[in-house]
């Protein structure tokens, strides 16, 4: 694994993609699918953006979306992650570290829905592509079980942290 979680800095994010499912853990601001929507709704709310049509810190990606994730999901493949390696980073966390584990997004593109559970205001249900679907809700039992990495022995790592 690349980069660590890191709680409000680096997420977790699981995305399918042409029925494939993968694990990434990124820059929190890389999943702002929509960037032409957040520039916009920064310039609304009065802040200056110096060149607004700059996306090169994405890839020069200013919205991923279906037509746009094979690139994108290629750009980032360094950053991907395996259930193991999720798994071991888990374990290894106290319980006041355990938060930093949670799956953060998903990023279905093939059914074109984004899902956030990012326990911080970042709203990125929001900011997602025309045509689709945003929403805030706890997502984890969405995941097919082969992706669950945090069952450990046929407990769930999270439950038995906080415990």
């Amino acid at each position: 694994m690349k980069m660590n979680p890191k709680y409000a800095e680096n997420i977790i994010v699981l995305t399918k993609y042409k029925k494939l499912f993968r694990w990434f853990v990124t820059e929190k601001d890389i999943w702002f699918l929509d960037m032409r929507k957040l520039v916009a709704a920064y310039i609304y709310n009065g802040f200056e953006i110096h060149n607004p049509d700059d996306f090169s810190d994405r890839y020069n990606i200013s919205i991923v979306n279906e037509d746009t994730a094979e690139e994108f999901l290629y750009r980032i493949s360094e950053f991907e992650a395996n259930n193991e390696e999720l798994r071991k980073s888990l374990l290894q966390r106290t319980n006041d570290h355990i938060s930093e584990m949670t799956p953060s997004l998903y990023v279905d593109f093939d059914e074109k829905k984004l899902i956030s559970y990012y326990p911080e205001p970042a709203s990125y249900e929001v900011y997602v592509p025309d045509n689709w679907v945003g929403t805030y809700e706890e997502f984890t039992e969405q995941i097919p079980r082969d992706y669950r990495y945090w069952i450990v022995n046929g407990h769930n790592a999270f439950f038995s942290a906080r415990e």
